[in-house]
């Protein structure tokens, strides 16, 4: 500001000299007065005013954060090699800053590409942003779980009947304050195979320990049941422990299959045609006392990929589990069909809210002698299909089995 009033007086008195030359002519000493006074107003104008002038374009350009733009020479050597250091620093934080841009931006992409659900917090805990992945996986279980989590803790739920989700909470610092993210991570796939591996394994050992025995039992007691035909009470004793190892075997059998089910070979099925072909042999599993409808999509016809025999196996032992569950008692099945969907539903007693988590996994069942193999099978075909499904007793007492191709 003190050049400014500077310069003003300065140029006042070239104003004032150059009114006296006018006025006296004929003195000389006035006109070279007035011819240094301009001549110092020049000079003192370049060395001082332009600089500061440069000075204040910059501290703009720094303001609006415009680095795109660059200062020009001013002439001035102390003051072109300020210029020179700033239009180095604009070009430095311009890169940065482009640098950072295509960070954030590869950042961005990377998360919203990630299968892993993560979304980060405000400071008051708040969700403030997610990917796709985590608006998937979200789920009123899921958010209370994350609700009342801890820093660093991680858990891991099942959701419904299909989906294990492991939650984790986790912080980073930001302006010097913890900032809180979840990350919500699937990990349907990896129990179901791991789980898969270890019954297998149990299954294999089971199975050459019992059929190896069975077998030489099963053959001593058909020749004992030849040597004593004519005796019946110990040929029917006989014939009562033949069938228990027979049954024993099968027992065994069944496990196997569901071992060693092969993969899907999908093909495109029409879904009402596909189930309209199974109603004569489900109604014949039903009984009487039972009755089975259908009640497909009347929009026209329905299109899925699936391995026909896997889809047959599926519906017969959805349709079996509901026949076992009316228990012999009159009741009803409905099998409903939309676009990309199959519903299943019975009016049997349903499923307890204790059983609901636990009714696919290995070796659990309401049903003693089913042993659960039935409903086993119907997952892992389903997961192998990338099905998703659920299995739930509603309100209104209807247990409905929904797959979603």
């Amino acid at each position: 500001m003190r050049y400014r009033i500077l310069f003003a007086l300065q140029a006042l008195l070239v104003a004032v000299l150059a009114a006296a030359a006018l006025w006296h002519a004929d003195w000389p000493w006035v006109a070279a007065a007035f011819a240094v006074a301009c001549l110092t107003l020049i000079l003192g104008y370049r060395a001082v005013a332009k600089p500061l002038a440069t000075v204040r374009n910059g501290m703009y350009l720094l303001r609006e954060q415009d680095y795109g733009s660059r200062l020009r020479r001013v002439g001035q050597p102390d003051a072109d090699a300020v210029v020179e250091l700033f239009n180095g620093l604009m070009k430095a934080m311009k890169d940065e800053r482009l640098k950072n841009l295509e960070q954030n931006d590869f950042l961005r992409k990377l998360v919203e590409a990630s299968p892993m659900g993560i979304a980060i917090c405000d400071f008051d805990g708040k969700i403030q942003s997610a990917n796709k992945a985590f608006d998937t996986l979200l789920s009123p279980e899921v958010e209370t779980a994350l609700a009342d989590m801890a820093d660093g803790e991680i858990r891991t739920l099942r959701v419904g009947q299909c989906q294990i989700v492991r939650c984790s909470r986790h912080f980073f610092m930001d302006s010097g304050f913890r900032r809180p993210f979840f990350l919500l991570e699937q990990l349907t796939e990896e129990i179901v195979k791991a789980e898969k591996n270890l019954m297998g394994k149990i299954v294999r050992t089971m199975g050459h320990e019992v059929n190896n025995t069975l077998g030489s039992v099963v053959s001593v007691l058909e020749t004992l049941h030849d040597i004593h035909a004519d005796d019946a009470d110990i040929s029917s004793t006989v014939e009562s422990c033949r069938e228990s190892c027979l049954k024993l075997t099968s027992f065994v059998k069944g496990y196997s299959d569901v071992v060693k089910l092969p993969e899907p070979e999908p093909t495109l099925l029409e879904l009402n045609s596909t189930i309209d072909g199974m109603l004569p042999f489900l109604r014949k599993m039903a009984g009487d006392s039972i009755n089975i409808s259908v009640e497909p999509y009347s929009g026209g016809k329905i299109y899925i990929n699936a391995d026909e025999a896997q889809l047959h196996r599926v519906i017969t032992n959805i349709v079996k589990n509901a026949v076992e569950s009316i228990a012999g008692k009159s009741g009803n099945i409905v099998l409903r069909t939309e676009p990309g969907i199959l519903e299943i539903s019975d009016d049997g007693p349903g499923i307890s809210p204790e059983n609901a988590s636990k009714i696919f996994t290995p070796f659990f069942s309401t049903k003693h002698h089913d042993r659960g193999l039935g409903l086993m099978l119907v997952a892992d075909i389903l997961r192998r299909h990338r099905a998703t499904f659920s299995l739930a007793t509603a309100p209104d007492s209807i247990t409905r089995f929904k797959i979603t191709f």
